[in-house]
């Protein structure tokens, strides 16, 4: 058991995904410099671990991806929420802060620890109908509230938003490092990353093949190298038999390999965004548009929605031939926008003392 002075000023966040592990390493640091203890517990799942340990978090491992099947979410929602279960009881933290996770949202429930909750998709609507409802604050930004406000239990949650989007939580005090890029046997402006569809979340259709991996596989005949971050083996299976394709098999900085890249073509959503907050060319084939995105491009962030193979191809070609057309210095935009962080502190100040 840990001792109760601990207790009190712990913190527990919970990550699902690759991306919330870099919310929640990111989120894990800031609150250790304000004098906060912090529990990371992450589900098995694509690249999250690695991310945690590049960014020399430690970690509770707690539960694996369900896979297409509703019945398998089902059960490994069930044997995740055990694992949570007994993590919670051991280390006793006072609040949870997590983007929808129904397992650690109900355990926190059942052990009456609050809950922050943060998120950014609105389409998500089975993990954001079974997590949002018990939040004590909901924290979305402005660009998507509107989408967001449907999830919420109004009298029991706090809703609050701010001018931004989460990425800059990590991406605003970003600085390039080349090594980074250089280490993994890359030269920079000389690649594009590609990250596969997503096709076994709820809210994904189920595909025939990926459109992404035929993009990556054209860019290689053109003698760039198509870097290639697969979701599962059966991208990994694909993905190996394009010629020339680099998929790194180490812990490497997604942001280094963002900023130094040509353009990041991805079948979801955040590493589009994040690419289009650092300057590049971020394309996204995701089958429908994001408010926090649209927003983003308006304001004249590089990010594009691409909806056919052939637009896409087209649209890589042109960067290709002429990056600069494309590239944007995005440093005074950024600095316009607002981070989430004030509103969590405050928040977990409010929830610590209480």
């Amino acid at each position: 058991m840990v001792p109760l002075e601990l207790s009190r000023k712990l913190v527990w966040l919970d990550a699902s995904t690759p991306k919330r592990g870099v919310l929640v390493a990111t989120l894990a640091r800031l609150l250790r410099i304000e004098g906060f203890e912090t529990l990371i517990t992450a589900r098995s799942y694509d690249y999250t671990l690695r991310v945690l340990e590049m960014m020399g978090e430690r970690y509770v491992v707690a539960g694996v991806h369900g896979g297409r099947s509703l019945r398998g979410k089902l059960l490994a929602d069930i044997g995740r929420m055990v694992d949570l279960e007994i993590v919670v009881e051991e280390y006793e933290p006072r609040v949870l802060i997590s983007y929808p996770s129904p397992p650690a949202v109900r355990v926190a429930f059942g052990h009456g620890i609050p809950y922050i909750a943060l998120g950014d998709t609105p389409h998500g609507i089975a993990m954001n109908r079974l997590s949002y409802p018990l939040a004590t604050v909901a924290i979305f930004s402005e660009f998507i509230a509107d989408e967001m406000e449907k999830f919420i239990l109004k009298g029991y949650t706090v809703m609050e938003t701010f001018r931004g989007v989460d990425e800059l939580l990590w991406v605003k005090e970003f600085k390039p490092n080349i090594e980074n890029v250089e280490s993994l046997g890359l030269k920079p402006y000389s690649y594009i990353v590609f990250r596969p569809e997503e096709f076994k979340a709820h809210y994904y259709k189920n595909l025939e093949s990926s459109v992404i991996l035929k993009l990556a596989s054209e860019i290689a005949k053109l003698g760039y190298t198509p870097v290639i971050i697969p979701r599962y083996k059966e991208h990994y299976e694909e993905a190996s038999r394009i010629e020339g394709a680099l998929i790194p098999d180490k812990p490497f900085s997604g942001l280094d390999l963002e900023y130094y890249s040509l353009a990041v073509v991805t079948g979801g959503i955040s590493m589009a965004r994040e690419a289009a907050l650092l300057g590049t060319p971020g394309i996204s084939m995701f089958d429908r548009i994001i408010g926090v995105d649209l927003a983003l491009a308006k304001i004249g962030f590089p990010i594009y929605y691409l909806e056919s193979y052939e637009e896409a191809l087209k649209m890589i070609k042109d960067i290709v031939r002429d990056p600069d057309k494309y590239k944007v210095n995005t440093r005074s935009m950024l600095e316009k926008l607002e981070s989430p962080w004030p509103i969590i502190l405050k928040w977990v100040r409010r929830l610590t003392t209480t």
